[in-house]
């Protein structure tokens, strides 16, 4: 759907992804626990997986066909229960390393859904370059990122490096944890992404080198692989990193 340039944007979160989005052009921000505005246009969820059912209360049922979701994860079931697999989504490839600090594009961001179009103007406006893709396809590279997240945020728990380094000093084991998860998910039903899926996570990770990450939202992440199957090195150093904290 496309849009002015001018369209106001409805943000709801003011993390860092939040705080970035709304200051790419005219937007209102809201925080979490504050009402939907009766103003048309994208309303953009920056909230944590854990956050949605909360902030998708505070949303009129009419206005569900504007959501915009930013989430990492593994959120297709969700959609699914809440009659939401129409709803805009995007796969952000970008860090913000700090609260209102510039934007780090690591390129590749993609959107899918009926406000994909006006979401990536909007992202190229503030310096994202970003592109429209099918729902089938985000599908497929929802899993690399999910697999993105999952690996360098355990990586990084384990051995406190940003992802630079990482991929200086644990290439083996991002190859060997990317071919374990790969595993799992397309065991799981998932659509498994073609191609030299490494290379794609290093080349991102080599754009952003600062980004340091870490175990988030478990049960959405690591944690939904580890339900279905407990891989070698995936089991071995999650132990570590949970015994750790």
């Amino acid at each position: 759907m496309s849009v002015p340039a001018e369209t106001v944007f409805q943000v709801i979160g003011a993390g860092r992804i939040g705080l970035a989005l709304a200051s790419m052009g005219p937007s209102q921000l809201r925080r979490r626990g504050e009402p939907v505005l009766e103003v048309p246009g994208p309303i953009v969820i920056c909230a944590r997986n854990d956050d949605l059912d909360a902030v998708l209360g505070l949303v009129p049922a009419e206005r569900r066909v504007d959501l915009c979701f930013v989430q990492n994860g593994l959120l297709g079931p969700w959609f699914v229960e809440r009659g939401l697999t129409e709803a805009t989504r995007a796969l952000l490839y970008f860090a913000v390393p700090s609260r209102g600090a510039a934007v780090e594009d690591g390129g590749g961001t993609v959107v899918s859904g009926p406000w994909a179009e006006a979401l990536v103007t909007r992202l190229g406006q503030g310096g994202v370059a970003a592109k429209p893709v099918s729902a089938e396809r985000l599908e497929a590279e929802a899993v690399e990122k999910l697999v993105w997240s999952c690996v360098f945020g355990l990586l990084a728990e384990v051995y406190k490096a940003p992802v630079g380094q990482l991929i200086l000093d644990r290439r083996g084991e991002i190859v060997a944890l990317t071919d374990e998860l790969l595993a799992v998910a397309e065991e799981a039903g998932l659509p498994r992404p073609t191609g030299d899926v490494v290379g794609r996570l290093v080349a991102y990770s080599a754009k952003i080198p600062g980004y340091q990450g870490g175990l988030k939202e478990l049960p959405w992440r690591n944690g939904w692989f580890l339900a279905r199957r407990v891989t070698p090195l995936h089991g071995a150093l999650m132990d570590s990193a949970t015994a750790a904290r």
